[in-house]
């Protein structure tokens, strides 16, 4: 029903000119496996991936939708790999490790993705705190002012950034059956989960380059950079244009009159949480983000980060992509089969054992476990979105 009427709301954002051919199906269900198998093989004893909860999260969601997650070896990887997760629950509902760092909302998140994909009975209180937890973590005792209100960090008190914040309304946005559709429903907690997105919008439109809608002096005036967004209002990490016009590395604005560029991972990230945020086909701030995404077109690279945060990139791209309900998307003219782009793409990139890399390390992309969960995710997407 979501995705219908995703679809519904987006009608006329891009010139469709004929029923997108779409993917080889065949071919992306057997580099499914091919990753999946892959994965299989680095599972350890625990349970886990890189003893970490939310890679193995993210391992558990690919492994489970490949075929290979039907047979019996899969099922029982998948289970003893939740087990290792749900060990992790802390009493406030947040499911991370503090061993391995400050990130309790990502690996909630996370987490709860991946429960919540599994749907096992005996989870089901842990996901109800967890989702609770992330509500609870969005900044609203903060003035409206704030560029902060409405966003989620890597903590309660944490700063908040796009890419926290839009795995935290993933989570919420699928799990929302829970406040409105089971027996247990809370009414309260459905009023909560609404205040939420509307104070994520207002969030969002902060992260964007679009002066007609946000308040903050780093909006950049570039035609190229309108409708993109930025990692958290006051920094990108594509960097920014100094006040004497030039390009700087470093992404933080310091003084007037700087700006920020606008990236594609965090674009395709804007433009999900929007729509799952429900905002109508003829809001200015998701035509504005369509636009963008169509001028700057490819799944070669994360445009403008180039090879950096590729596979996140790619697996942000797909389910942003889905989720406009869309078959083809325009750019330079010409009508793209995205689905059938994206995955060309992400199968010529598979390796030799069925696992993906990326040479670039930032974001910790080096790791053949993280990257090929994002690429089997990334064509689960593609198979399951039913355009």
């Amino acid at each position: 029903m979501k995705r219908w009427i995703l679809s519904l709301a987006l009608v006329g954002l891009a010139a469709v000119t004929a029923r997108a051919a779409g993917p080889d199906l065949a071919a992306v269900a057997a580099g499914m496996d091919r990753g999946a198998t892959f994965l299989l093989s680095t599972q350890g004893t625990s349970g886990a991936w890189m003893q970490h909860p939310a890679i193995t999260a993210l391992a558990c969601m690919s492994v489970q939708k490949a075929p290979l997650g039907r047979t019996e070896r899969g099922r029982v990887a998948v289970a003893k790999g939740l087990d290792f997760i749900v060990h992790f629950a802390q009493p406030d509902g947040s499911i991370w490790s503090q061993a391995e760092g400050d990130y309790p909302n990502y690996s909630t998140a996370i987490c709860l993705l991946a429960l919540h994909q599994a749907a096992r009975p005996q989870d089901k209180p842990l996901m109800r705190a967890a989702r609770d937890y992330l509500i609870g973590s969005q900044f609203k005792d903060v003035p409206g002012s704030d560029p902060a209100y409405g966003g989620i960090g890597y903590g309660k008190s944490k700063r908040p950034d796009l890419s926290n914040t839009q795995w935290a309304l993933e989570a919420i946005y699928v799990t929302e059956s829970m406040d409105r559709d089971t027996p247990a429903a809370d009414p309260a907690k459905a009023k909560a989960a609404n205040l939420c997105w509307e104070r994520a919008i207002r969030f969002l439109s902060r992260c964007q380059n679009l002066k007609d809608s946000n308040d903050q002096t780093w909006v950049s005036t570039d035609a190229d950079d309108r409708g993109g967004f930025v990692y958290r209002s006051g920094e990108s990490k594509a960097g920014k244009i100094g006040k004497d016009g030039k390009p700087v590395a470093d992404g933080t604005v310091t003084e007037e009159g700087e700006t920020l560029r606008s990236y594609g991972s965090m674009t395709y990230a804007g433009m999900k949480s929007m729509l799952y945020a429900k905002l109508a086909a003829d809001d200015p701030r998701v035509k504005a983000a369509q636009d963008w995404l169509s001028r700057h077109y490819t799944f070669d690279e994360n445009p403008g980060m180039g090879a950096a945060g590729h596979y996140y990139y790619l697996h942000t791209a797909a389910k942003a992509l889905a989720a406009a309900g869309q078959p083809t998307l325009t750019a330079g003219g010409k009508t793209h089969d995205w689905r059938a782009d994206l995955a060309a793409s992400l199968l010529a990139r598979q390796r030799a054992d069925g696992s993906w890399k990326n040479d670039n390390g930032r974001w910790m992309e080096s790791l053949p476990e993280l990257s090929t969960a994002y690429a089997v995710l990334a064509l689960a997407t593609i198979r399951d979105s039913g355009l």
